[in-house]
């Protein structure tokens, strides 16, 4: 009876998540693994105990502190570990983890607590408080299993306040239940109420999380979309454009308005050095090289210590270039990655703010890097506030880095063949132009010619 009761009502959860879709065979798995892992959380919690009371705690001290931090301490490692396995970063599957953890500790503990209440009460109180019991930390650990979840995985300046608002919302939840049911405030009914209660919150959480994942969908289609009919057309333009000024500086102007980004440079490598081709900022009204007329004052960069010889990973930009890896910087100010010294020199000269960055490498087919891509500020949609460049939009960027590379490498390899020819050209006349001459020179009547002078000069020397 006992078990029946106690894991009865944990079980009975487990298969309505099952019938809803929350979890299926693909990670039935990983569910039990986490049930299995909030069982031994509980039975651990029981080891502690004794030696809790020694120290010199009381039961309510216990009951009502220790217990929920331990409980879903436990229950956060046990998370961690299953999405770090399973690798998946779906937000649902995060919580349905931690409610099979916090069922799991709830079943053992029911089963506990029913062996010592089974016979003093009612077998419809102890129902009550299983249900109680189970439903409340089902709520916390599915609440942990969320702030686990976004944790890990997203790629946020915010998590780690999203990891400890998660931990203090599940054992604030936890704690207040056992106060509820220490003290006996409001009877075992309220107490019930309070976990249907709690359940119904994570249920609306989770429904406003799935419509944040259907609006991130539809602009992950939009940005797919814009793929298709922005970025690609924007590649084949490039490709057909004949003046390199212009070329440059439609893949810059390009690519700033693709990522609503204030400010933007394009590099090209060349002899050991990344120098400026094209720079453009709105805010300051800066226009250098490409079709703009103005020479571009700012010096080139080293992408090797003059001295050492080693590469220079300290700039930003100079990074990209050696690495061929895509930097994205959400905070220049707060970066200590890479040397900004001359960004704030210039920001103070300035009075611009050089804030976030996406920093692309201009790679060929071959991955040969023929120079760097670099956007500064990016703006929201309104224009009107600095943030971070979104890591989806950056992929699309390294799309369009490909098409603009490509048209880089066509332009360079076209004026290189250009090139050749004319060498070509300037070699064949000048073989054509001696053949000529000896094909003359050969001629008897040249030879005449040249007998005929010689001896109008030895008369000369004569007379």
């Amino acid at each position: 009876m006992e078990i029946i009761i106690g894991a009865g009502i944990p079980t009975i959860v487990m298969l309505v998540m099952y019938i809803f879709g929350l979890f299926t065979r693909r990670n039935v798995g990983w569910v039990l693994l986490s049930l299995i892992w909030g069982a031994a959380g509980f039975g651990g919690f029981t080891l502690l105990v004794p030696k809790l009371l020694e120290m010199g705690l009381t039961h309510q001290a216990i009951n009502i502190v220790i217990s929920p931090l331990i409980q879903l301490g436990f229950v956060s490692m046990g998370v961690f570990i299953v999405i770090y396995l399973e690798k998946s970063d779906n937000l649902i599957d995060g919580a349905v983890y931690g409610i099979a953890s916090g069922l799991g500790y709830a079943a053992y503990e029911n089963i506990r607590t029913i062996l010592l209440l089974l016979p003093e009460h009612d077998i419809e109180l102890i129902v009550v408080q299983a249900v109680s019991v189970s439903l409340i930390y089902a709520t916390a650990s599915g609440i942990i299993g969320i702030a686990i979840t976004q944790f890990y995985f997203r790629h946020r300046a915010n998590r780690l306040i999203l990891l400890l608002s998660g931990l203090g919302a599940g054992v604030g939840y936890t704690a207040l239940f056992k106060i509820l049911s220490t003290f006996e405030i409001g009877g075992d009914f309220l107490a019930a109420a309070f976990g249907i209660g709690g359940i119904t919150l994570v249920g609306l959480y989770v429904t406003g999380l799935l419509r944040k994942i259907l609006i991130q969908v539809g602009v992950e289609k939009k940005r797919a979309d814009s793929l298709l009919e922005i970025v690609i057309p924007i590649g084949v333009e490039l490709s057909t454009e004949e003046d390199f000024g212009r070329l440059l500086e439609k893949m810059l102007l390009e690519a700033k308005s693709f990522c609503n980004a204030n400010s933007g440079s394009l590099y090209l490598i060349k002899d050991k050095q990344l120098e400026y081709a094209v720079v453009r900022n709105d805010m300051l009204d800066i226009s250098m090289g490409g079709k703009s007329g103005k020479e571009i004052s700012l010096p080139s960069l080293s992408l090797y210590d003059e001295t050492t010889g080693e590469p220079n990973h300290n700039n930003i930009a100079t990074y990209a270039a050696l690495t061929g890896e895509t930097v994205n910087i959400v905070d220049a100010y707060k970066d200590d990655e890479f040397d900004f010294s001359d960004t704030k020199d210039f920001d103070e000269r300035t009075g611009y703010a050089s804030v976030s960055f996406l920093t692309i490498p201009l790679k060929d087919s071959e991955g040969n890097i023929l120079g760097v891509l670099e956007l500064v500020n990016a703006l929201n949609s309104r224009k009107k506030a600095l943030i971070p460049f979104d890591n989806n939009l950056q992929q699309l960027m390294e799309s369009f880095s490909s098409l603009a590379s490509a048209a880089l490498k066509g332009y360079i390899q076209e004026q290189s063949l250009r090139k050749e020819i004319q060498e070509l050209r300037i070699v064949i006349d000048a073989v054509k132009r001696d053949q000529e001459v000896a094909e003359i020179t050969n001629t008897d009547y040249f030879k005449n010619l040249k007998r005929k002078a010689k001896g109008l000069k030895d008369n000369q020397e004569e007379e």
